[in-house]
């Protein structure tokens, strides 16, 4: 276990090595995994919809909520007007938690950084939400997501500071605007995405436009 964290899950999540670890880990935080986040002062996926919709008014067009996991994130998100909201996680358990928000047109198995079975320029947008961090998705992931987000969509992510500066984060987000394919919006400042646990763990929200 990694004694970093103070919760004993995340430090599971986090020290995950591999995505059968990772998705038996979640497989077995499905049931807590509010519960215990909460108590943590979890707040990402109340800020990340708020900075989508900056950028992105409630429509029929499909979004993605990539990493969906228990749908925290969609149900912020259909509070705000939002309704075509597709899901995709790793662990079916995960996906079963999702389903009862009501805030889902489709939940769907599929892990980050495989090939997403999409079509291109599928989605007005894709939001993100603490994925892209320790044990987790790569940043191998972005190649898929541009490529299943429309011309003009959005793409809206947090990373964990330390895996943007020492995971390849930056290197990888910046070589694909390097390529065309899209541009950082925006930038959000460091922040703790715990507010009563982990004050350690730091990270930023991106917002980038798909070219």
């Amino acid at each position: 276990m990694n004694d970093k964290f103070d919760n004993e899950s995340v430090a599971a999540a986090f020290g995950a090595t591999d995505n059968a670890s990772l998705e038996s880990h979640y497989q077995d935080w499905a049931s807590s995994y509010d519960r215990e986040n909460a108590k943590a002062g979890f707040r990402l996926p109340s800020l990340t919809p708020g900075f989508l919709s900056r950028y992105v008014a409630p429509s029929d067009l499909p979004i993605l909520d990539a990493g969906c996991g228990t749908g925290l994130t969609g149900d912020n998100l259909k509070i705000l007007g939002y309704r075509n909201i597709e899901g995709i996680d790793l662990s079916e358990n995960m996906l079963d938690v999702a389903q009862q928000t009501g805030a889902y047109s489709r939940l769907q198995n599929m892990t980050l950084g495989d090939h997403l079975d999409f079509p291109d320029d599928y989605f007005a947008a894709v939001i993100s939400t603490g994925v892209f961090t320790e044990g987790h998705a790569p940043s191998s992931s972005f190649d898929e997501l541009v490529r299943v987000t429309a011309s003009r969509g959005y793409l809206v992510f947090n990373v964990r500071d330390d895996i943007y500066e020492q995971g390849g984060f930056r290197e990888k987000q910046d070589s694909i605007e390097a390529e065309g394919l899209w541009t950082l919006i925006e930038k959000s400042d460091r922040f703790r995405p715990f507010t009563v646990e982990e004050p350690n763990v730091i990270a930023r929200i991106f917002v980038y436009q798909i070219c």
